[in-house]
C-alpha cells in the first residue's frame, strides 16, 4: 500500500544521497582541518575521514575496549575481568560490531572448552594515535571547563537543628 501523500517528490535526494552541490570548491577551507576534498561536505558523510574515525570509535564501551586490546590479544573472560562493569551482552555486540567494522579478528582455539581470543587488526590498530589525542583533548576540555565555568547557584543554607 502506498501513502501519496507521504511520498517525497523526485527532485527531493534521500538523505545519505551525496549531491554535486554538497562538495562544492570554497575558498576558505582551513587546509589543517580539511586537507582533502572528501572532508569538505556540507553535511555528514560515510566516506569524510572524520566521520569514518568517529563511527569506528561510536558505541559506549567501545573505546575502552579499544584500549584494552591496544595491549595485544586478549579472550572474552579476560575482557570481562578488565572492564567488570561491561555486561557479557554489551560486550559480545561491541565485539561483534568491532569485527563487521573491520577493527578486530576472532581466532577459536582448539580444545575444550574452545577458546577465543580477540585481536585488533592493522585498521584496529590504527586508532592508537586518536586514542591516544581524544585522551588528551578531554583532559585539557575537563580542565577548561572547570576553571572556566560559572558558578553554580550558591549553597541552601539551612536553620540550625533544635
Amino acid at each position: 500500500m502506498r501513502h501519496t501523500a507521504s511520498q517525497a517528490s523526485a527532485d527531493v535526494g534521500h538523505q545519505t544521497e551525496t549531491h554535486p552541490q554538497d562538495r562544492e570548491p570554497r575558498q576558505d577551507w582551513d587546509e589543517d582541518l580539511v586537507p582533502s576534498r572528501s572532508g569538505r561536505t556540507r553535511r555528514p558523510e560515510p566516506d569524510c575521514p572524520v566521520e569514518a574515525a568517529l563511527a569506528a570509535i561510536s558505541g559506549r564501551w567501545t573505546t575502552l575496549l579499544l584500549r584494552e586490546l591496544m595491549g595485544g590479544p586478549r579472550g572474552f573472560t579476560e575482557l570481562r575481568a578488565l572492564l567488570p562493569e561491561l555486561s557479557a551482552k554489551v560486550l559480545s555486540e561491541r565485539l561483534r560490531s568491532l569485527r563487521e567494522r573491520g577493527l578486530v579478528t576472532v581466532e577459536r582455539q582448539r580444545g575444550f572448552p574452545v577458546r577465543t581470543r580477540y585481536a585488533l587488526t592493522e585498521a584496529g590498530l590504527a586508532l592508537r594515535p586518536l586514542l591516544i589525542e581524544l585522551y588528551a583533548t578531554g583532559e585539557a576540555l575537563l580542565r577548561l571547563t572547570a576553571t572556566e565555568a560559572p558558578p553554580g547557584p550558591p549553597p541552601v543554607r539551612r536553620p540550625p537543628a533544635d
